[in-house]
């Protein structure tokens, strides 16, 4: 029996490797939970090199940042053994175990980077003798593209090499498909992917090439010799080089109109079909149509069973999508593609699930006409159903017949439709997914991405100010949400409006509220689209679809969803997968929802039409409380002992979030960050200060530990100003603290030091002793930034004797750490080394994690000073563990660079430039420009001095 797997089995059971785009392993259609990073990484190192065999020292230095510990080997194979439990049962046994290291037995069928290099290959071989094929392989094999290769692990040196090979390739499959589509006479189609192929490659002259082949086959003659004379201009400006003999030989047989540049005109076949009626009720093609290559790809493939379907299969291609996706424009374009191959007929239906003012054709109606279409006598349609639809399955046995239902309400209504056997293709489009549906292959679109929706625009707007406004181009398609029925609305105003320009379209589409109206055009409108969809909605989804118009984040989970409608978390999904279902809400992930931008907008001009406004306000309080008392449970669990403030109770309806811990906290306001500060910026909104001030603090432990400093400084400032307005000095006090914390590492210190002397100040107006301690801890590390260590003691200090005084051992054990570290600086390091120890085991004793990495950093800090680096470098990766154990990315920063220092000092030159390299990353995640700088600063001297310390 033949092996489609090629790895000695039979495959039934065996995963889909992807690597071309983001990373994902699949089995029967669903993607396998792999693990951590580590793991994804190591499997994706193994899969680069299958067939080969990669060595333990190959992946520590993959999955290790910094240099290795002597248990790393052992280390190793305990994630190989979580690679393999993670494939168990389908595909443990794929890894080998190997003298030299481990080794990946992969076929083509389980790769798709291997599977895109076969049908690429067998493409370039097809190009000469029959572009037909070579085409139709050729854009299997880019189908398989869904983003960069490898593209989860940028940062992943031992991956770059196999990188860098696929995008070559990939690269060079477009060039062979656009030269096989040229050979079978494509000209005009291919001007704007062209277009955009030769800005992102410049120095690629076949690409020039065939542009330019291209448009003189379009007529433009003129158009076809200014790119010759651009590419000239570039490839002399940018390389240094004269165009190739082949490309000027082009050019001079463009300027002599030679006839060659067309291809010879193949002899028409002829025809073999039964006997009947050959009926082409296909609309017209769209001369128009840009983009959707992977998706036209796979639509082109149906018909030779790319997909593995058994020979006696139906093959049904389901299109579903959002209004104005484009779906009937694909799947016309699609079937004209594919008309030469199904000689006995071409149908197409308006099945009207959504069309304005008109019911669903009932599966009756549909049958009458489809058969009417294929001949059959009035009086042998019999009237029953059943008897209907059995008749549509004979009259279609051993025919090869293509049919279009487009406009799909339901499966129920499609479902009749169906053929009982081979020889018949159906492409059906609908508003929802069709999954009742068992038989359908699904095909859901997404909006374009940018290269396609500027053709499109350019195309219908055929003139010259699109290629002159580019960036406004760029705009107006954004602004239209890549939406197709959008782009193309707005470039037909624009079209009939010669004096205005690209820019004068995109200022009209930015004006608040006027996006829909002016997204509207005879008797197309994307706000009707909308409108239709809406309709179609039960009662519940509308009240849904409404509510969340009024979410002021960019997306909303399940649980805040039910806050904001006030049912149960289950009704809540429920309501938020139907919603999906009928494309008005996207899932780009699990859990998680989204309007595409246009629809939200149409969702909140609905809700302020529709909805009263008293369940307006009461809505978004629900919605505005849940991110604030399950961020007040997150921040609590971030930091237990950090002074706890009263929120109160949620209102009716409104449940928060359950967090069990604080790794679920992190995980929480990771993905609901956004949707919090949203949250604050609508409280602010509203005039609900208190919400406003207690938003700020719960946020705030979350932004320290990320280091989202601006965002930190945005939301205490707002804190600030609400706190003002209620008149609350304790609050006015706290913000002013934290801003000063936060101002300092910004590269602000100015600003810092005034809000804490405004803080102390405040505090000792109301004798909250506590808050003077917090401040002079703040003061401390103020002027340690400022590398005044006599003031920085001086408070360091003050904070310690009011912290003993209040019997706060937590914050007296991390001041006397701050005690060392100061102490240390100014040369006193025995006293330093016993303060930062005495907090060390203070802290210790308190379980308090982390004071024990703040003193550890501190200790690291007073080797260096007395010249222990192998102590220091010891101490600062025992810190480092636990801030990752933290989670705590901005304190991972400034132990990295302290830990590329300490390489440096002990003369590990490339450890260290690791560290820094690792430190400068993080402090720009967290938009820490300034201390990025200092340590790129940092890195480079010694790189350029070779100072080993």
């Amino acid at each position: 029996m033949d092996d489609p797997a090629g790895d000695g089995t039979e495959g039934q059971d065996r995963p889909e490797f992807r690597v071309l785009g983001p990373f994902e392993v699949l089995v029967h259609g669903r993607p396998l939970e792999l693990g951590g990073p580590r793991i994804r990484t190591l499997l994706a190192l193994l899969i680069a090199n299958a067939g080969r065999v990669t060595g333990v020292d190959t992946m520590a230095d993959a999955l290790w940042d910094v240099d290795a510990t002597p248990g790393t080997p052992r280390t190793v194979r305990t994630y190989l053994s979580r690679v393999r439990r993670s494939l168990a049962p389908v595909a443990a046994d794929l890894i080998e175990t190997r003298a030299a290291g481990y080794a990946l037995r992969l076929g083509p069928a389980l790769l798709d980077a291997r599977e895109f290099e076969r049908l690429a290959t067998a493409g370039r071989a097809a190009l000469a003798a029959d572009p037909v094929t070579a085409a139709d392989r050729l854009s299997r094999a880019l189908a398989l593209w869904r983003g960069d290769a490898y593209e989860d692990f940028g940062g992943t040196v031992a991956l770059l090499a196999e990188t860098r090979r696929l995008r070559a390739l990939r690269l060079g499959a477009l060039e062979d498909r656009i030269d096989a589509d040229l050979a079978t006479g494509a000209g005009e189609a291919l001007i704007g992917e062209l277009t955009a192929l030769t800005d992102r490659h410049p120095g690629h002259e076949r690409l020039w090439g065939q542009l330019m082949t291209a448009l003189y086959r379009a007529g433009r003659q003129a158009d076809a010799l200014d790119a010759f004379t651009r590419a000239r201009t570039l490839l002399v400006d940018r390389f240094g080089l004269d165009p190739s003999p082949r490309l000027a030989g082009l050019h001079r047989r463009i300027l002599d109109n030679d006839p060659r540049l067309f291809p010879p005109r193949p002899a028409r076949p002829v025809a073999t079909r039964p006997a009947g009626a050959v009926r082409n009720d296909l609309p017209g093609d769209i001369a128009d149509f840009a983009g959707r290559e992977p998706e036209l790809s796979r639509l082109l493939s149906a018909r030779d069973g790319v997909t593995h379907r058994a020979p006696t299969a139906v093959v049904i291609e389901a299109i579903d999508g959002m209004a104005g996706i484009g779906k009937t424009t694909l799947a016309i374009h699609a079937a004209h593609r594919l008309a030469r191959h199904y000689r006995d007929a071409q149908l197409f239906i308006d099945l009207h699930g959504h069309t304005s003012g008109q019911a669903p054709t009932s599966p009756a109606a549909a049958l009458d006409t489809l058969l009417r279409a294929l001949g059959v006598a009035a009086d042998r349609i019999p009237h029953e159903p059943d008897a209907r639809a059995a008749l549509w399955r004979a009259e279609l046995a051993g025919r090869s017949i293509l049919v279009v239902l487009d406009n799909a309400a339901d499966a129920a209504q499609v479902r009749p439709l169906l053929p009982g056997s081979a020889g018949a293709l159906l492409l059906i489009t609908s508003r929802r997914r069709l999954v009742g549906l068992e038989a359908a292959h699904t095909l859901s679109l997404d909006v374009l991405p940018e290269d396609a929706a500027v053709a499109l625009f350019g195309g219908i707007v055929a003139d010259d100010r699109p290629a002159a406004e580019g960036g406004a181009v760029r705009d107006v398609v954004a602004l239209c949400g890549h939406l197709p029925l959008a782009i193309r609305i707005a470039a037909a105003r624009l079209r009939t409006r010669p004096a205005w320009t690209v820019a004068h379209l995109a200022d009209r589409l930015r004006q608040a509220g006027r996006a829909l109206a002016e997204l509207s055009a005879g008797d197309r409108s994307v706000a009707a689209a909308f409108a239709l969809s809406y309709g179609h909605l039960d009662a519940a989804q509308q009240r849904m679809f409404r509510l969340l118009g009024l979410n002021p984040g960019p997306d909303v989970d399940v649980p805040a969803a039910a806050a904001l409608a006030a049912v149960p978390p289950a009704e809540a999904e429920r309501l938020l997968e139907s919603l999906v279902d009928d494309h008005l809400l996207q899932q780009p992930v699990t859990g998680r929802f989204r309007f595409h931008d246009l629809v939200r907008l149409h969702a909140r001009t609905t809700a302020l039409a529709d909805e009263p406004e008293p369940a307006r306000t009461a809505a978004l309080r629900r919605l505005v409380a849940f991110h604030l008392h399950t961020g007040h449970r997150g921040s609590r669990l971030l930091d237990q002992q950090h002074p706890p403030i009263d929120v109160g109770e949620p209102p009716p309806g409104c449940v928060p979030a359950p967090l069990p811990d604080d790794t679920a906290a992190m995980t929480w306001f990771d993905g609901n960050h956004q949707c919090v500060l949203a949250a604050r910026q609508a409280a602010e909104d509203a005039g609900w200060d208190t919400w406003v001030w207690q938003l700020a603090w719960t946020l705030d432990n979350f932004h320290y530990r990320r280091g989202h400093l601006q965002a930190n400084i945005t939301s205490w400032l707002a804190g600030l100003a609400a706190a003002e307005r209620l008149a609350d000095v304790a609050v006015q006090a706290r913000a002013h603290r934290r801003l000063g914390l936060v101002y300092g590492p910004f590269g602000l210190p100015a600003e810092a030091l005034h809000h804490l002397n405004r803080s102390l100040a405040l505090a000792g107006d109301i004798d909250d002793t506590l808050g003077q301690a917090g401040v002079h801890f703040v003061l401390a590390l103020h002027w340690t930034h400022e590398k005044d260590d006599e003031r920085a003691l001086e408070h360091a200090t003050s904070a310690q004797e009011l912290y003993g005084a209040l019997e706060d051992g937590k914050w007296e054990a991390r001041a006397f750490a701050l005690i060392g570290a100061c102490l240390s600086r100014l040369g006193r390091h025995e006293e330093a080394r016993s303060h930062a120890e005495a907090g060390l085991a203070r802290c210790r004793e308190r379980n308090d994690v982390y004071g024990q990495a703040d003193a550890l950093d501190s200790l690291a800090a007073i080797a260096a000073e007395t010249g222990d680096h192998g102590e220091a470098l010891d101490r600062s990766r025992r810190a480092l563990s636990l801030w990752r154990h933290l989670d705590n990315t901005y304190r991972q920063a400034a132990t990295f660079a302290a830990t590329g220092d300490a390489h440096r000092a002990l003369g590990h030159p490339d450890q260290a430039n690791e560290a820094w390299r690792q430190a400068i990353d993080l402090y720009r995640a967290g938009n820490l420009h300034p201390a990025a700088d200092e340590v790129e600063k940092r890195a480079a001297n010694w790189s350029r001095t070779g100072d080993v310390g």
